[in-house]
């Protein structure tokens, strides 16, 4: 790679729809401060939420324990002697997480884990005392049809989406239940027949194969994936037993007192309205903010009169009893996106949490609660955003003077400037021939609104149709002249479709695997060696 490979640059200039609570908390604002706290995001503010969070007694033997037991269940040994090192004294922990995706994921599930290795090792490199990176799977989701497919770039340069549909559809199941079936072969000779020959490709598909196997659940799959690129990260997966049982007195609190966590977030909501941002997290009154698992599906909770009531089902459980359920079969609960960040935090020991720009926003309404239950808050990090310019993309930026902002354009309209700038002939003609129209049929309105008034409204419209058949002429000869330039419209496409496909940044809008069978798993070493993690914008890789 390059000595200097790195760019970064402003948010704004990228034109994504973030919010302004996010924005404002990278520009370090005063008044995002009591939403999402004051301690910033660089080292110094990681460090001080690691001493505050050891303030707190936690499981730490049997949750390390636990979490040794799944890293040497995926053959990831030095991640297991990673995860033993939160018994000792003074450890703590720095924390991302992301849904089971299929393949990997979206490329931002890499950025994440890397930064979380790196803001680990700095840590403990700064306190002298053992920091573990700990990357949690959403096993819990049971949102199957946003972790079903990833889009890659084909021999082509076209993007190309692949789609697990299994035999049976799991409709409400979550991730840890959701066993692959042979239909996971045929995604997987797809994904071999769209991405190019490449340093990377058949390593990278063999390591495809060999997590999304038959008869692995969808977040095995995952976590498998994500272990082996990053060997000493501690992948937990939620759905464990001991760790469920662990995560028992958050959740029955939540139960018991009839979730304090919506009421709190509702009460920030208003804040946050009065303070001109919006809510971040929609909250639903009279909900918990807990899921049960019944016959296979997992289900939304709703507390009426001390009654819990399995939202799409007939069952109802006094409060009492579906605390005894709760105790009795831990496996079947989960918490929600409200409580989730309470229950991972009572586990562990967590200095920082790695999250993107939604997630970060989305403790602006749980912050209240971490008081509430009694958990330190941890110095919240936004992963970093990372774009990946290959030298063919590069080049076609700047032979048409293009940014990665203006690739937010449809690439039709860029074609018809570039049309209209290299023959300004034809656009001067027009343009004269328009204005020619309009003035002479405004001369004729003019003379007749003078003699009759009524007549005016009728010159009006003739001036309109009179200049139509002109405008029809002007598009038609914009696409003669645009097929002129064809290849370098399909260039556009290309640079397009790689680097913000349909608009979108790259990182969300493409999976992981695709930039591994192009670049080769030395990608994720490569770009561990330049990433910051906290930077305040977008980074863009010259590769």
């Amino acid at each position: 790679m390059p000595e200097k490979p790195v760019d970064v640059i402003a948010y704004d200039a990228l034109h994504q729809p973030l919010s302004p609570l996010f924005l404002d908390y990278l520009a370090g604002h005063e008044r995002v401060r009591p939403f999402l706290g004051p301690g910033g995001f660089d080292l110094a503010a990681v460090a001080g939420a690691a001493e505050r969070t050891l303030s707190v007694e936690r499981p730490l033997v049997a949750v390390a324990e636990a979490l040794a037991r799944q890293q040497e269940g995926r053959g990831a040994a030095r991640a297991a002697g990673r995860a033993r090192k939160l018994r000792e004294r003074g450890a703590t922990a720095i924390v991302t997480g992301q849904q089971a995706g299929l393949f990997g994921g979206p490329l931002f599930v890499l950025w994440k884990a890397l930064a979380t290795v790196r803001v680990a090792a700095l840590l403990e490199n700064a306190r002298g005392r053992p920091v573990v990176p700990v990357f949690w799977v959403a096993s819990d989701d049971h949102d199957f049809a946003e972790i079903r497919s990833t889009s890659v770039i084909d021999a082509a340069g076209s993007i190309r989406t692949l789609r697990y549909a299994p035999r049976q559809e799991p409709v409400g199941r979550p991730a840890w239940a959701i066993a692959l079936d042979d239909t996971i072969g045929s995604v997987l000779e797809e994904l071999g027949q769209a991405v190019p020959p490449g340093l990377g490709r058949d390593e990278t598909l063999a390591l495809a194969a060999e997590c999304y196997r038959p008869d692995a659940t969808l977040s095995e799959a995952f976590a498998a994936f994500v272990s082996r690129l990053l060997p000493e990260l501690v992948v937990l997966d939620p759905a464990d037993a001991t760790l469920k049982r662990l995560m028992g007195p958050v959740l029955a609190r939540e139960l018991r007192e009839g979730s304090p966590t919506s009421r709190l977030a509702l009460d920030a909501g208003r804040d946050l309205l009065a303070a001109g941002y919006h809510q971040q997290v929609p909250v639903r009154p009279g909900f918990l903010n807990l899921f049960a698992v019944v016959e296979g599906e997992r289900h939304a909770l709703a507390l009426s009169n001390g009654v819990v009531e399995v939202r799409g089902t007939r069952e109802r459980w006094p409060i009492e009893e579906a605390l005894r359920r709760l105790e009795s079969e831990p496996a079947s609960w989960s918490p929600a996106a409200l409580l989730r960040p309470l229950a991972q935090d009572a586990l562990l020991p967590t200095a920082a949490y790695v999250g993107g720009p939604a997630e970060i926003a989305y403790h602006a309404q749980i912050g209240p609660s971490y008081e509430h239950f009694g958990i330190p808050r941890p110095a919240l990090l936004p992963r970093p955003s990372l774009t990946l310019v290959e030298p063919a993309q590069a080049r076609a930026l700047e032979a048409e003077r293009l940014t990665l902002g203006d690739l937010v354009q449809d690439p039709e309209a860029l074609v018809s400037r570039w049309a209209r700038e290299d023959y300004p002939d034809v656009e001067t003609a027009f343009t004269r021939a328009r204005e020619a129209i309009e003035r002479e049929m405004r001369g004729v309105e003019e003379a007749l609104g003078e003699h009759d008034p009524t007549l005016r409204a009728a010159a009006a419209t003739a001036r309109g149709r009179a200049v139509f058949p002109l405008e029809g002429l002007h598009e038609k000869a914009l696409r003669a002249l645009k097929k002129r330039d064809q290849g370098r419209a399909d260039r556009l496409r290309r640079t397009r479709d790689a680097l913000l496909p349909g608009g979108s940044l790259q990182e969300r809008g493409l999976g992981l695997v695709g930039a591994l069978s192009r670049h080769g798993l030395a990608l994720v070493s490569e770009i561990a060696e330049v990433l910051d993690p906290f930077a305040r914008g977008h980074q863009v890789v010259r590769r």
